[in-house]
């Protein structure tokens, strides 16, 4: 007997797949130890026009961040510096702390971690090279899920990128952080660029492998 095969219906293909488009750049607007007087006395909208989000790194007054969201229609992520005790009882309104923590903003993967090297007992934005990195696994530990990191915000900066003394030292252990998840960026601020010398310090931009470091004292604008 001749065995009848059916022939399997012919599905018809489904949608085109759409591509994948290139994430728009996101502008950022970096700030960091001086408050400018260009912002806050001479306000210029034109120029910060587009600045999808404010990123700071330590040392500032909290009227001044939350000026900056007042004019600046973006969110305001922040770290402490090693002078911004006054934050734990009048936080800077408006804006996020992300010391300590990891966050997301247009896909983007920022974290951060305050704080300066030192060893004072009364000051609890001071740490020994123990106790960041003790901090710093266990950011790393958050990011567990996915390794990559697009942003560091920092108060301090890393061993050797721009420190020139004791008290503004960086930690060694944030190069755990650059050969690990290497971030695209590192911002910093604590150090001010007018006292150090040579082109690069002045300049305040360092590329550490596939991570640069950008000191943000006063304002920078930067395009990731």
């Amino acid at each position: 007997m001749q065995m009848m095969w059916k022939r399997r219906p012919v599905w018809p293909p489904g949608p085109p797949i759409p591509p994948i488009q290139p994430r728009k750049p996101v502008r950022i607007l970096a700030v960091s130890d001086e408050e400018s007087k260009f912002i806050w006395e001479h306000f210029d909208p034109e120029l910060f026009r587009g600045v999808d989000l404010i990123l700071s790194c330590g040392d500032l007054k909290a009227s001044y961040l939350s000026y900056l969201v007042t004019m600046i229609p973006a969110p305001l992520l922040y770290v402490y510096g090693n002078h911004d005790g006054a934050y734990d009882r009048n936080p800077p309104l408006g804006c996020q702390c992300i010391d300590g923590a990891v966050t997301e903003f247009q896909g983007i993967r920022i974290a951060g971690l305050g704080g300066c090297m030192g060893d004072d007992p009364a000051n609890p934005y001071q740490f020994t090279e123990e106790k960041m990195e003790k901090r710093v696994r266990k950011l790393q530990s958050d990011l567990r899920r996915s390794r990559k990191l697009d942003i560091l915000v920092t108060h301090a900066p890393a061993a050797g990128v721009g420190d020139t003394s004791a008290f503004h030292q960086g930690f060694r252990c944030f190069h755990q952080l650059y050969r690990d998840n290497v971030p695209t960026l590192h911002l910093f601020g604590h150090l001010h660029r007018q006292n150090h010398h040579g082109p690069e310090a002045r300049q305040g931009v360092f590329q550490v492998g596939a991570t640069r470091a950008v000191n943000c004292t006063g304002y920078r604008l930067i395009e990731l």
